[in-house]
């Protein structure tokens, strides 16, 4: 038995709907903060549907009994306090009703430097990581690239239909991965059998391919081409950055100075190189080539605005 946790966010969507090409829907069950979220369709394809909150370990017993695998989707948030304490709810729960192998999605910031990571976004990945390693059940982390479908985020809150400037405070090489494909490698991950034990107690990293190795420069051109119109990075002065993005209206939570403040250790991470290793595994665990960052360009720009990518990362 396999129980996701996510299942209905960007990522743990695209796990589901591969895993089940790859077991049968009985084998699957899925922990919903709400569970009503789930798509009719994938609801009725046969899977087992639970309650189970990261706030609430009673119901993560619940909805984590009976599975020898268990996929930990990261608590989408920044808020580095409260998204340790959910996944240590979710480890503690695990290692109370018997699961015998987890699966973290952490992030791929720092994989192979010293010290890990300055970026603020990734100490609660690293906390985590160091508590599931000390947990004493069988662990396998994968360390997700940075999505294609998450560059406005990065690329200075970019709204494609109006912006021409971009200002950030630092840049340096991304190895872009696409969602789907980072879905599909995980599915695959967690559909191997006991008897494949590569990965056990393991960090991997799963990255872009070497097309994907791109800095936010160089996705201006890019962009520039798809869009139409020049488009502009500017390497500003932290202050400066969160003048441009600070949002005194207080309407939404990636405007406020604190926000701004730390995600600005994210562009000092990038121009370390810490988002800069491209790693085989992903490609190699497909089997297939995997998705360019300029054709996800070309699709996002032709159907969404900012405003979904913006609004599922930064809060």
């Amino acid at each position: 038995m396999i129980v996701l946790t996510g299942a209905t966010g960007g990522l743990g969507s695209q796990v589901l709907r591969y895993l089940l090409i790859l077991v049968p829907p009985t084998d699957i069950t899925v922990s919903l903060h709400n569970p009503a979220g789930l798509s009719p369709s994938i609801a009725s394809s046969g899977i087992t549907v639970k309650q189970g909150d990261y706030a609430d370990p009673a119901s993560l017993d619940s909805a984590f009994t009976g599975a020898d695998k268990l996929l930990l989707i990261s608590y989408p948030s920044i808020a580095h306090e409260l998204r340790v304490r959910h996944h240590v709810n979710a480890i503690d729960a695990a290692r109370r009703v018997g699961v015998k192998h987890i699966y973290y999605t952490s992030l791929a910031f720092g994989y192979g430097t010293t010290p890990e990571s300055c970026a603020e976004v990734m100490q609660a990945h690293l906390d985590t990581e160091k508590y599931l390693k000390e947990s004493g059940l069988k662990y396998t982390i994968i360390r997700e690239g940075i999505y294609n479908e998450s560059y406005p985020l990065y690329f200075g809150f970019f709204d494609p239909s109006k912006d021409t400037e971009v200002y950030i405070p630092n840049d340096g090489p991304i190895a872009w991965a696409a969602r789907p494909d980072l879905g599909e490698g995980t599915a695959k991950l967690l559909a191997l059998p006991p008897s494949d034990t590569r990965y056990d107690n393991t960090t991997l990293l799963f990255s872009g391919p070497q097309a994907n190795l791109l800095s936010l420069h160089q996705l201006a051109p890019l962009i520039s081409r798809i869009l139409g119109r020049p488009v502009n990075v500017h390497i500003v002065s932290e202050d400066e950055y969160v003048r441009r993005h600070k949002d005194e209206s207080g309407s939404n939570v990636r405007g406020t100075e604190d926000f701004l403040r730390k995600w600005a250790t994210t562009f000092e991470a990038m121009k370390r190189g810490e988002t800069g290793i491209v790693d085989p595994t992903l490609q190699e665990v497909l089997g297939r080539p995997l998705k360019t960052m300029e054709e996800s360009l070309r699709e996002m720009l032709t159907a969404q605005g900012e405003g979904e990518a913006i609004k599922q990362y930064a809060k």
